[in-house]
């Protein structure tokens, strides 16, 4: 069974930018890295009302925020998606309070509105 998981960032607001939204699900998420690292998480997208608006792929970095507004937070360095399952422009029945989550593919899949 795969069992690839997704870093879900529920956005609450968008910009028709694409160095805008890369910036924004790049950083500041409660969120913690052990989670991210060792559930092997590459794959991030950005959801706007349970549409994916965009995929990316997680790179060399991450870490936490060590003090200012955002101490605890976490952040990453991404890149557009390289990968085989792109997700942007699904919609998916998906419904959480938390704005980062993961997911385990095949489940977020079973969510799929079409």
């Amino acid at each position: 069974m795969n069992t690839e998981r997704v870093l879900i960032i529920k956005l609450n607001e968008i910009k028709n930018e694409a160095e805008w939204l890369k910036h924004r699900v790049s950083k500041a998420w409660k969120i913690n890295l052990d989670t991210i690292y060792k559930k092997n998480i590459t794959h991030v997208v950005a959801m706007y009302h349970q549409q994916v608006i965009a995929d990316y792929t997680l790179v060399d970095q991450m870490g936490y925020y060590l003090s200012g507004p955002d101490a605890g937070r976490v952040w990453f360095n991404l890149k557009d998606y390289d990968g085989d399952q792109p997700l942007k422009g699904k919609t998916f029945d998906y419904k959480t309070a938390n704005p980062a989550t993961t997911k385990v593919l095949s489940e977020l899949m079973e969510l799929e509105v079409k």
